[in-house]
């Protein structure tokens, strides 16, 4: 491109004209740098400023590229000695050295960026092989945000927080939402020092694409119950993001999270990317793992095989369901109550035989288009959602319910304001809400306790399980144990949970508020005998 094709031509970005530039720059094998510049937040208008959307996106209301080999004093240096402040016009003469330069302004409507000149002569031979050793693709971005040498090395690995809070040290603008993600990052770190973080850049630029995060808590989680995996998308999360999580099932029979992964929407491989970030944060549950249920979406089958080689992969049902009906649909079956209970006797078949008969009145019964899409894309699959086939590890647990209710907790706890930053702040604060609990059966758990208890320390025990429930406490894990702190006072438990400060504990020996809660919390079992073993007091029927 020449100087009159280059004169004149417009940028409605700086990270337009960058990589316009960056592009340029290789294919004429030359290195400029940045002589000066008027960032548009510190320029003072007489008249109306530019929108601040569009602020953001220009950067600069004028900025001087200049030929790397420019040497010696300038005119510029001379006026700078004096004290003398220089207009965009003086600098603009200033280079002495190589006369190549390149002038980049806003426009009089302030709605895109301008070459206004540019001269491409240099008084210099260019030399291929200075260019690769200095040339850097994204230099002129770096400037606005932070190094992209710096991020491309970091994309993809596990971070800590000194990392993060190098990035947070060189971060100079708030641009794509950078700053507040590194900042909510360190706040997680702040919290929970023994946090898992991997980052993905998306190359050459400083846009992050991919957050795998895991708190402590979820990697504790991971390793008690690591039978069952559950790993789905969850719908409607963000405009920009998508949401993956990992479930496992506690001893409580509730669906608790292992892990979150944040990708731009349209990220290929998910399902890869977050197992394998799974695996180097809990790395001895690879050959626990049992089953692993997947949304219909998610693909990538034969990852699991690979990374998971004891697990067995099975769908979500209601999911293929849904699926099997909108295809159903949209290949001319009948718009009438006769479809889903059909496919639903496919799924619900307790036998082979049963399976068999339910197809082959389905067959019957519903295009001859839909039939073919069904054998050669569901039958093959059909150990993986039938219910003769399905492997149960989580103890007849509704793997469709519970995914069901995880995804509309997250979504109801989730701020409107759905940045990434708020978002991860949301998601490290999200706990067990009472609408979790009310599906926990207490009485269940207390009629447990009075069948081997004496009737006074089964009504306390009652008691104090209905206060777990019920009130509000801060549970952190630490390497002794357990902290409770419930806003006035702070109870320390033991590893085990079997055993608390509190001085409900200390004069009776029965498991307290305290216990429960945090067992609740980590997903432990509420009824538990080694709970009752230092009280004399209590067994009935057990010693």
């Amino acid at each position: 491109m020449n100087e009159k094709e280059l004169h004149g031509k417009e940028f409605f970005s700086w990270e337009e004209f960058g990589l316009f530039f960056d592009s340029w720059c290789e294919q004429t094998k030359s290195l400029f740098c940045t002589m000066t510049s008027r960032p548009l937040s510190k320029c003072k208008w007489a008249s109306e400023p530019p929108r601040p959307e569009v602020a953001d996106a220009l950067k600069y209301k004028y900025i001087l590229l200049v030929c790397k080999e420019v040497r010696g004093s300038t005119r510029k240096k001379e006026l700078r000695a004096q004290k003398v402040q220089t207009s965009e016009e003086e600098e603009e003469k200033a280079p002495i050295g190589c006369p190549a330069r390149i002038v980049l302004k806003m426009n009089e409507e302030k709605d895109r960026l301008v070459i206004t000149e540019c001269r491409l002569t240099h008084n210099h031979p260019l030399c291929p092989i200075e260019f690769t050793y200095y040339f850097r693709r994204g230099y002129l971005i770096d400037n606005s945000c932070l190094p992209v040498c710096t991020t491309n090395k970091i994309s993809k690995q596990f971070v800590g927080v000194q990392d993060i809070r190098y990035l947070l040290k060189y971060c100079k603008t708030r641009e794509n939402g950078v700053q507040d993600t590194l900042n909510a990052l360190n706040s997680l770190f702040t919290n929970d020092p023994g946090a898992k973080l991997k980052l993905v850049f998306v190359e050459n630029k400083v846009i992050i694409k991919t957050v795998f995060l895991l708190t402590s808590m979820m990697r504790s989680r991971c390793q008690r119950f690591p039978l069952a995996l559950f790993f789905d998308r969850v719908e409607g999360f963000n405009e920009e993001f998508d949401l993956y999580t990992i479930l496992c099932v506690d001893a409580n029979k509730r669906g608790r999270e292992c892990g979150y992964c944040l990708a731009q929407k349209g990220t290929p491989n998910m399902l890869r990317f977050t197992l394998v970030s799974l695996l180097q944060s809990v790395p001895d549950i690879k050959f626990k793992v049992r089953c692993i249920t997947l949304g219909v979406e998610i693909g990538e089958l034969e990852v699991v095989r690979e990374l998971l080689p004891q697990a067995r992969v099975q769908l979500f049902r209601i999911q293929v369901l849904e699926t099997l009906f909108s295809k159903a649909l949209e290949m001319g079956a009948p718009e009438d109550e006769k479809v889903w209970p059909l496919l639903c006797k496919v799924a619900e078949a307790g036998s082979l035989e049963a399976y068999k008969q339910a197809v082959s009145t389905m067959d019957s019964l519903l295009p001859q288009d839909f039939m073919k899409y069904y054998h050669e894309h569901w039958q093959p699959r059909s150990e993986m959602w039938v219910k003769f086939w399905a492997f149960d590890p989580a103890r007849g647990i509704d793997a469709s319910e519970l995914l069901k209710q995880h995804k509309q907790k997250l979504l109801a706890d989730l701020s409107p304001s759905r940045t990434l930053a708020q978002c991860i702040l949301d998601l490290v604060i999200i706990q067990m809400t009472k609408e979790d609990l009310k599906n926990l059966d207490e009485d269940e758990v207390a009629t447990r306790y009075h069948s081997i208890c004496n009737p006074e320390p089964a009504r306390l025990i009652e008691e104090e399980l209905s206060f777990s429930r019920h009130e509000s406490y801060d549970i952190k894990e630490t390497t002794e144990g357990f902290l409770l702190n419930d806003d006035i006072s702070e109870f320390s438990m033991d590893r085990s949970l079997t055993s608390c400060s509190c001085s409900i504990y200390t004069s009776s020996l029965l498991p307290c508020r305290h216990l429960f809660a945090t067992r609740l919390h980590t997903g432990e079992p509420l009824f538990d005998v080694s709970l009752l073993q230092k009280s004399k007091m209590a067994l009935m029927t057990i010693s």
